[in-house]
């Protein structure tokens, strides 16, 4: 019989609470509070009656936490579909920064410290390179943290996709130039393309489609940015490390960063969306309890294949790997940067002139029609249902 993380937590969250509440943290109890409260009285919502079978309806409040695999569906809908709409008629790429594994329990213990410099930090270790390539051009991009992998492991890498392009400033003598069309002579050299020599910048692509920039020296510059604010943002955290935690900045350790061509970035959106609004679990991949009932059997899709397998996971194992996944209050998993970011929505249209076209309008999701899970009848809202409010004792 299938269940869900609300059944799961209802029945052995309080145990599991019990013996490991010396690694809990306020994080932990909020996400976990949210999600046994999601869609029940305690959240309050409304109250409905059909106007065909009369009978009433209940609709409670969702609790909106990212970690809970009811919420956020409509809202990452919305997400893919405004971001779709700002893709560039370009190739694109997404580079995947991931820190050695040896920094992993360092990121469990200091979550917002971690989690903050590697997002940074690869976002900047790929402005530095991507301005090298380009002689100076700003590249645009969009970064999403995650810290999951396919079998819900602790495993913190960003995700970022990238349209081919930068935007460089034009010098005088460019901009006297006039328009020019793009060469492709040498391979791997970045060409500009203009198509208005008046606006003052000009627009610079890759020679070849499917290569962007090479990856050793992205992953060096990573290595060295991430260790830089490491030691100057935290001296505690750093001097605390052990040596083989120090010896993974060694010039020697050769950090993962992967680069791969998907397209005209659609695919690659979408994939990445299915996270943005939730956590890498969802209510579907769970099965049940296996026959013994001291076992929770977790479905997963291993890299590389179409196959499903079936992963088994003691009870408290899965309610620790469901935890590590919480991240701390406020932080932001999602950053955009360049002309891609909220502040320079004129330099991204400018780029859509340079390229001979307008930006669409999103196509929104519609909400699915609110009726009567009896007889598919329309429902007449009567009164809102206010959340029970207790009274603290003197």
């Amino acid at each position: 019989m299938s269940i869900t993380l609300t059944d799961l937590l209802a029945q052995h969250w309080t145990d599991y609470a019990f013996r490991h509440r010396a690694q809990l943290c306020g994080a932990h109890y909020r996400a976990v509070r949210a999600v046994l409260q999601c869609r029940t009285p305690a959240l309050g919502g409304r109250m409905y009656r059909c106007d065909d079978c009369h009978k009433p309806h209940f609709a409670y409040h969702s609790c909106n936490h990212r970690s809970c695999p009811q919420c956020g569906a409509y809202d990452q809908q919305v997400w893919t579909a405004k971001q779709e709409a700002r893709l560039l008629p370009v190739p694109y790429f997404m580079v995947t920064f991931t820190i050695p594994s040896e920094l992993w329990s360092v990121c469990k213990k200091y979550p917002k410290e971690l989690y903050s410099i590697l997002i940074k930090q690869s976002a900047q270790a790929l402005k530095d390179v991507m301005q090298t390539k380009t002689k100076g051009g700003a590249a645009g991009f969009t970064s999403i943290l995650h810290t999951w992998g396919r079998k819900l492991q602790h495993h913190p890498h960003v995700h970022c996709i990238v349209p081919a392009l930068a935007l460089r400033a034009c010098t005088p003598s460019r901009s006297s130039a006039g328009a020019r069309t793009p060469s492709r002579s040498s391979a791997g050299a970045c060409t500009p393309s203009r198509s208005s020599a008046g606006l003052g910048e000009e627009i610079v692509r890759p020679a070849k489609d499917k290569f962007l920039i090479h990856y050793r020296p992205l992953s060096v510059r990573f290595r060295s940015l991430f260790q830089a604010a490491l030691r100057k943002d935290h001296p505690d955290i750093y001097d605390a490390l052990t040596i083989e935690q120090k010896r993974s900045f060694s010039p020697k350790k050769q950090w993962n960063v992967q680069l791969q061509h998907v397209g005209q970035g659609k695919t690659a959106l979408r994939y990445l969306a299915r996270y943005v609004c939730r956590s890498g679990f969802t209510n579907k991949r769970l099965i049940g309890y296996d026959k013994s009932g001291k076992n929770i059997l977790l479905k997963y899709t291993p890299s590389g294949t179409k196959t499903t397998k079936i992963l088994k996971l003691s009870i408290d194992e899965f309610i620790r790997r469901w935890l590590t996944h919480i991240l701390p209050k406020g932080f932001l998993r999602i950053r955009h940067y360049g002309f891609l970011s909220s502040a320079a929505k004129k330099k991204r249209l400018k780029i859509w002139h340079h390229l001979g076209a307008l930006e669409p309008a999103p196509v929104l999701p519609e909400k699915e029609p609110f009726c009567c899970p009896h007889c598919d009848g329309a429902l007449q809202y009567l009164r809102d249902i206010p959340r029970p409010q207790f009274t603290r004792a003197p």
